[in-house]
């Protein structure tokens, strides 16, 4: 049965509320999907904890409160229209007959972030305990039997020591864990994602060159492996003070900005074999620098996080029209700056962006499966009915219900336990 498109209440909520926003400011064997293309747990997911992270909870704005109708409308579209009840999990495109129909990691990590963000957005128990499920069906990915150590290899239940395995997932994978501990107060999921920057430090790392490879057939170093490394790295020494993590970080960064950088453009490149720069890669390597400036004063790390910024705005635009599972992670961390810096030239970015997307990407089912100007999207970006699709615009809705606008209330707090705990195909 087809879902229908959003009720005509849950769409007034939201678009009046957007109105309100500012305006423009001055090898795995089976499993494919575009790159190469959950059965849930059959244990049960750990509890959610009684009390939020981000308590005392402050009443959303009404921008907020628009963006998370919107962000809990596509969640439940996703649920019944891909969720795969036979095999527990998701399939990663509509009516799926192939022999691994399941999503992999690239497929639904935006699902586990829009997840995340509603549960970090409004911390009731029913959201904990939803990204607590989820939580609990991720890590089917972690492959044991990869060596040295364990990662999280494509597709759930992967086991076999030689899968082909993506750096970059093991990245988005551990950040999207880190934002689980952010929902759910879980320290267990801060351990699911140690085990990703572990198996990027160990296996993804090049100790000749430097530089972080795209997977582990070694077809060149990949700028998406770098910033998600970057990012799980800063985003576990905020939490932990793991001097480990912070290592990392610092060793990630300082190769991504000698041989990974673009001089030309002034930005960081796509890989060893193109310069060319992607937003979903530079927006998380300038909050990494940022975060990390904050972190440790260190005040280089400041200057350049605002220089690769302005750079950033001025190459990429306004109004977005890569693909929305590159676009929706630019965003994502952009709006993680403006929670920095308070610039809301980046909050308008992704707020107008959201208002294209609410307005012009829902297709004739009421599925987030067009382009954000309401296009159908080159075969090369996406696959008909995928998931990720769907997901990824709907994790944009998710995560600007997390942040207040400005002139409203304080973004709502992601938690850091620095000081209560010291030890401790794509193109």
């Amino acid at each position: 049965m087809l879902r229908p498109a959003p009720s005509a209440s849950v769409l007034a909520l939201a678009l009046s509320a957007l109105a309100l926003a500012p305006g423009p400011a001055a090898g795995s064997t089976g499993p494919r999907s575009v790159r190469s293309l959950p059965l849930a747990a059959s244990h049960q997911p750990p509890a959610a904890p009684q009390q939020p992270l981000a308590a005392p909870q402050q009443p959303l704005a009404p921008a907020q409160q628009g963006y998370l109708a919107l962000a809990e409308q596509g969640v439940a579209q996703a649920q019944r229209r891909w969720g795969d009840r036979r095999r527990r999990w998701y399939d990663a495109r509509l009516h799926d007959h192939d022999r691994y129909p399941l999503a992999t990691i690239w497929d639904i990590v935006p699902l586990f972030e829009a997840l995340d963000a509603i549960a970090i957005a409004q911390p009731t128990p029913a959201n904990r305990r939803a990204v607590a499920r989820f939580a609990a069906g991720a890590e089917r990915y972690l492959n044991r039997g990869l060596r040295p150590l364990a990662g999280y290899s494509p597709y759930p239940g992967d086991r076999a020591p030689g899968t082909l395995t993506w750096f970059d997932d093991n990245g988005w994978w551990g950040v999207a864990f880190v934002n689980a501990y952010h929902a759910t107060g879980s320290r267990r999921y801060l351990a699911d994602a140690l085990r990703a920057l572990r198996y990027i430090a160990a296996v993804g790392w090049d100790p000749g060159d430097g530089g972080i490879w795209w997977n582990t057939g070694h077809p060149y170093k990949a700028g998406e492996a770098l910033a998600a490394g970057t990012l799980l790295a800063t985003l576990l020494y905020e939490q932990t003070h793991s001097q480990f993590a912070l290592a990392q970080a610092r060793r990630f960064l300082r190769w991504a900005n000698t041989s990974g950088f673009s001089p030309a453009d002034g930005l960081y490149a796509a890989s060893s074999s193109s310069a060319t720069p992607i937003d979903y890669i530079e927006a998380p390597l300038i909050y990494a620098q940022a975060l990390l400036c904050r972190l440790t004063a260190s005040a280089d790390e400041c200057e350049r996080a605002e220089q690769l910024k302005s750079v950033a705005l001025a190459r990429f635009g306004y109004l977005l029209d890569f693909s929305p599972q590159y676009d929706a992670i630019y965003l994502q961390w952009m709006l993680a700056l403006y929670s920095l810096d308070r610039d809301p030239t980046l909050y308008s970015l992704a707020a107008d962006n959201a208002r294209d997307c609410a307005a012009r990407a829902l297709n004739g089912e009421g599925l987030y499966l067009l382009s954000w100007n309401g296009e159908v999207l080159p075969r090369g970006y996406a696959l008909p009915g995928m998931l990720q699709t769907h997901a990824a615009t709907t994790s944009v809705f998710a995560w600007l219900a997390v942040y207040a606008p400005p002139g409203a209330q304080t973004p709502i707090a992601l938690r850091t336990t620095r000081s209560n705990s010291r030890s401790g195909n794509r193109p």
